[in-house]
């Protein structure tokens, strides 16, 4: 799987993933660092996103279920649920099936990580670099409006 592609019959399934009547773009960023999640956050706001920020996996998938945001951008190593536990639950989910959820984590040495976990739609690394983060998120989000 490269860095961008995704699952297209997950990124299909269910509702849409855009929020009706949204200008922005909505983005659960599920990021447990407090200083990592404020800076990432910072970064999409600047590119126009809304970003609702989540501290544990269990906040994930509440958030991610009401919201039902565009994509979610989701830490491995989350409290309570961890970033593979959630995304499970919210791939399971009929009303959450179709959002984009990407593993962003500095613990995913490759792809290879993801082979036989169709958990999630692609991933991103961190460290990023502001520009690259942006350009991979509306990379994502340009997929998925593509479908």
């Amino acid at each position: 799987m490269s860095s961008i592609e995704f699952n297209e019959k997950q990124a299909n399934a269910g509702k849409s993933p855009r929020r009706r009547g949204t200008r922005k773009p909505v983005v659960v960023l599920a990021e447990d660092n407090d200083d990592a999640r404020r800076i990432y956050s910072l970064i999409l706001r600047h590119h126009g996103y809304q970003v609702e920020e989540v501290t544990t996996g269990s906040e994930a998938v509440e958030v991610t279920r009401s919201l039902l945001p565009s994509l979610v951008l989701m830490d491995i190593g989350l409290p309570e649920l961890d970033g593979w536990q959630a995304s499970r639950m919210l791939k399971a989910d009929p009303a959450t099936c179709g959002i984009p959820l990407i593993a962003f984590s500095a613990r995913i040495d490759s792809t290879s990580d993801l082979i036989g976990r169709p958990t999630f739609d692609g991933f991103i690394l961190k460290p990023v670099s502001p520009k690259e983060l942006a350009g991979r998120v509306a990379a994502y989000l340009a997929m998925i409006e593509a479908n």
